[in-house]
């Protein structure tokens, strides 16, 4: 069976899997390949150049893929289950999806259950901006005080699309609100997410509106001073694109982002999802 080396890209952070495209699919190799992203939260494979047959085939062999449905746009890689990440859309929700990535947030904070993975290449990058930047959840907790994990402890936090939404538009109308209630309505969970191999990752990012029992203030405090503290250097790490580039990021443990990009820039991603096993509750 074919051996994967990793290569750490940070202390904390990332690793570089040492297979080709042709050696990917073959026995074993996936399996190794979900154990590395254990380990390093972010495999990076450098211009690997897989097509988008191969980045379903993949994403199968990894565990089960959620097509992407709510974001088909009609496109050929949506009738694979591909979501086509691009700001050439006419769709308003689909247009503000793409642009509320830029900033920090989890995937699937709308569900109880969020995706375990995502696997997103490089069609065609940005020519100004469109880096990907990721943040290991995981060390970020485990590097807190223990007074303040202990403070942490048993607070509930609500996410919704509606502060994303207001960080694109400040001013939203009455029909902007029922729109983005209808997409993500709030839904609470726990700030501290303790996961089946005893790690914790916390509940925070963009989505994060409230702090269940605190003043709107006092919440918003603790969630940006949270934020500031997992994205630091020492718990990030930022993807510059290259055309083929392909990236799987451990979606329970991280926040991501992407730099702001223009819809000139010609940024084009293609992005399939990993269902998840791990129940937030």
């Amino acid at each position: 069976m074919r051996t994967v080396n990793f290569e750490p890209i940070t202390p904390r952070l990332g690793a570089v899997p040492s297979v080709t495209a042709a050696e990917i699919l073959e026995d074993g190799v996936p399996a190794q390949l979900l154990a590395g992203l254990n380990r390093h939260s972010v495999l990076v494979f450098p211009r690997i150049g897989l097509s988008d047959d191969m980045l379903v085939a993949l994403t199968g062999q990894l565990g089960e893929m959620v097509a992407a449905r709510t974001t088909a746009d009609g496109s050929g890689p949506s009738a694979l289950g591909i979501y086509r990440i691009a700001l050439d859309k006419d769709n308003q929700s689909q247009r503000e999806y793409v642009e509320g990535n830029n900033y920090w947030h989890m995937d699937g904070t709308s569900y109880q259950v969020p995706g375990k993975a995502t696997l997103l290449k490089c069609e065609q990058p940005a020519s100004s901006g469109g880096d990907t930047g990721f943040a290991n959840l995981f060390a970020a907790y485990e590097a807190l005080p223990a007074e303040k994990k202990q403070a942490l402890e048993n607070l509930q936090v609500v996410h919704c699309l509606e502060p994303v939404g207001r960080l694109l538009n400040p001013t939203p109308t009455a029909d902007d609100l029922a729109r983005w209630h209808s997409v993500f309505p709030p839904t609470r969970h726990p700030l501290v997410w303790k996961q089946q191999d005893g790690r914790c990752s916390l509940l925070i990012g963009s989505t994060a509106s409230d702090i269940v029992g605190y003043s709107t203030e006092d919440g918003a405090a603790l969630l940006k001073e949270l934020l500031d503290w997992c994205t630091r250097d020492e718990f990030t790490y930022r993807h510059h694109w290259h055309k083929g580039d392909l990236v799987i990021w451990n979606n329970p443990g991280l926040l991501h982002r992407s730099h702001p990009y223009n819809e000139a820039s010609g940024r084009v991603m293609h992005r399939t999802t990993l269902k998840g096993n791990e129940a937030i509750a």
